[in-house]
């Protein structure tokens, strides 16, 4: 480790081999979180992707899957930008356990992880790197380290990859100040082998970058910043760090700075996560605050990075589900409702408790730097209860803005089923007031909660075909009804049903899925409820229609039905003794009246039907 001075002597003599340096090569590698309007203006002009197809796939499905990953941090600061805290404080927030005041960043992983990823790594102070820039490229520190540094200390997975490498940059960002000035967080992804280097052997194909400080708002009136920046929460820096880990965004990019957008529902920017992820809502501030304490990763994502494996929950019924709080304990805390599997369409089911003894998930975001006074200054608890997620897996297949949205695509990859979301109700009907803290319906504004199924919170208790919002899928009824019985600590209660014709019996044990038949009435024993069977008078398992006009064969031309009813009974004896011996209208089609194959009607045939009908006898046989 180098001190201050040492390095910053360093840099003086090469700064202009710094800066004559290769720029980051976007052609080969992709950037998270900047807005697509400061594209250019962060990095100068964008060339042409040369990414081939299996690049972008190889980018897009990475994830770490060892159990420690090793971090590079790297303070930066420049002459006329100089940081402000220790290298002491940064190592702490970064990588220590169990003592940063709310939890560091490698608490926050280890925790959402359930301890299968430990996050180590070594922080380099204070970096001069000449005068500052807000269009700075920090690949360009890369080469003048490594005389310095054993790059090949920080491959956890033994890949032949740096694991990641963080860029603590003095100064504040702009997704917090709003500063054009100011550098905006993201990460870089040049996926498996790619990126600068090599370095003591080893590539760096992803790092990222966030700000030492953040401005602090009046709390007079949060509208304003106080003019006072305070060391940075962690809440960017485990955003940053969860891309180095694989995972993508989940919050909208179309129109991210266009704040006319959070007033209309349903146009190209609706925040499909909301507070529920940290990868989603609250990982960037252009609308919010931020809470100091970050949310959890959502169980979509958990599922992706290989720490939580869903149970899959077949067409059937489920009583008293239990559902373990997903910030604890990845055993039965995550349930998937199949749709369409075979395209990636289904339900994720989560209990959120920010009442459970884990370290984070316990505030969402604050709002009221748009809104003051109606919204108070500072976060609010989360809420408890189930927490529904919408998934098309095969709609963002392979790429990473999966969540772009419309107009980008039909719908999102994974959204949250807002349990407040009611087009009928706007915030005149808010129980809450006009605007409040403690609003659950929409209201015309992106300010809305992501509320949660729950028996505690009237009309939130159950999401069904006929509730709102309702379980429909992207493409038609999906039948699943999910009812929130009951919530006992770390536990939430769920009756669960698939149930496609609403009538009570589950689709695995429904004759007639389709047709809405509570008594599954059956009269010819087949397996298909009448409502359901193209012939229900006569036993017909295969349903054949030969003609498929809807009747089933058997139902046309029933061996034995002289009378017609399409069903063989006594009527049929009385209807063949009328015509031989009162003179009665011969039976249509007459050879279904010829049950003995003898070609002639006869009393053989009324011997032949009382013999079937009563006594057991011989199929019939009509010619």
């Amino acid at each position: 480790m180098k001190n201050r001075l040492i390095i910053t002597v360093f840099v003086l003599i090469n700064f202009f081999a710094v800066f004559t340096a290769a720029a980051i090569d976007l052609s080969r590698g992709i950037v998270s979180d900047v807005p697509d309007e400061f594209m250019s203006q962060a990095f100068g002009k964008i060339p042409p992707s040369r990414l081939t197809h299996d690049d972008s796939v190889a980018i897009a499905t990475y994830r770490y899957s060892a159990d420690t990953l090793k971090v590079l941090a790297v303070m930066v600061e420049w002459f006329d930008r100089r940081g402000t805290y220790s290298r002491s404080t940064i190592d702490s927030m970064l990588f220590s356990r169990g003592v940063y005041p709310g939890g560091s960043v490698a608490d926050y992983l280890n925790e959402v992880s359930y301890g299968k990823l430990a996050v180590k790594g070594d922080v380099i102070d204070w970096y001069t790197a000449g005068f500052y820039s807000p269009y700075f490229d920090f690949e360009n520190i890369l080469p003048e380290l490594d005389p310095f540094i054993d790059f090949s200390q920080y491959d956890g997975n033994s890949d032949g990859d740096v694991d990641a490498v963080v860029f603590v940059r003095a100064g504040t960002g702009q997704e917090d100040s709003h500063d054009t000035y100011d550098i905006w967080s993201y990460a870089v992804s040049y996926g498996p082998h790619g990126g600068p280097g090599p370095f003591d052997g080893m590539k760096i194909p992803n790092w990222n970058t966030s700000p030492e400080l953040r401005p602090l708002h009046d709390t007079l009136n949060p509208t304003l910043f106080s003019g006072e920046d305070s060391l940075n929460s962690i809440r960017v820096f485990a955003h940053e760090m969860t891309h180095n880990v694989g995972l993508p965004d989940l919050y909208d990019y179309d129109a991210k700075l266009d704040t006319t957008t959070y007033f209309t529902p349903n146009d190209a920017n609706d925040h499909p996560l909301v507070d529920w992820c940290l990868m989603g809502y609250g990982g960037y501030g252009i609308f919010s605050i931020k809470s100091v304490n970050p949310s959890h990763l959502c169980g979509w994502n958990k599922m992706q990075a290989g720490w939580v494996t869903p149970i899959t929950l077949s067409e059937g019924e489920y009583e008293n589900l239990v559902i373990h709080n997903i910030e604890t304990t990845p055993d039965s805390s995550l349930y998937k409702l199949p749709i369409n599997l075979a395209d990636g369409e289904y339900y994720l089911l989560e209990y959120r408790n920010p009442q459970s003894t884990a370290q984070f998930d316990k505030f969402d975001s604050d709002f009221s730097v748009y809104f003051w006074p109606l919204l108070k200054f500072g976060c609010d608890p989360l809420d408890r209860g189930l927490l529904v997620t919408h998934v098309h897996d095969s709609l963002g297949a392979y790429f990473w803005r999966i969540n772009y949205g419309w107009p980008m695509y039909p719908h999102y990859t994974v959204a949250v089923v807002d349990a407040g979301y009611d087009p009928a109700r706007n915030r005149y009907y808010n129980p809450g007031g006009d605007l409040s803290d403690s609003a659950q319906w929409w209201y015309p504004y992106e300010t809305r909660k992501g509320a949660l199924f729950s028996n505690e919170v009237p009309g939130q208790q159950t999401f069904g075909p006929s509730t709102v919002p309702n379980s429909d899928g992207y493409y038609g009824p999906t039948g699943i009804t999910v009812r929130v019985d009951s919530i006992v600590g770390d536990k939430l209660y769920a009756y669960v049903i698939f149930d496609l014709d609403g009538d009570g019996v589950p689709n695995d044990i429904d004759n007639c899925p389709s047709v809405s038949n509570p008594d599954q009435t059956d009269t010819d024993l087949d397996g298909f409820a009448d409502a359901c069977d193209n012939c229900p008078t006569a036993y017909n398992p295969d349903q054949a229609d030969a003609n498929h006009n809807g009747i089933g064969d058997i139902c046309e031309y029933v061996c034995g039905d002289a009378g017609g009813d399409k069903a063989v009974n006594i009527i049929d004896i009385s209807y063949i003794i009328n015509y031989l011996y009162k003179g009665g209208p011969a039976p249509d089609p007459i050879a279904a009246a010829n049950v003995n194959g003898d070609a002639t009607l006869n009393i053989l045939d009324v011997s032949y039907l009382i013999n079937y009908l009563y006594r057991h006898g011989p199929t019939l046989n009509c010619k």
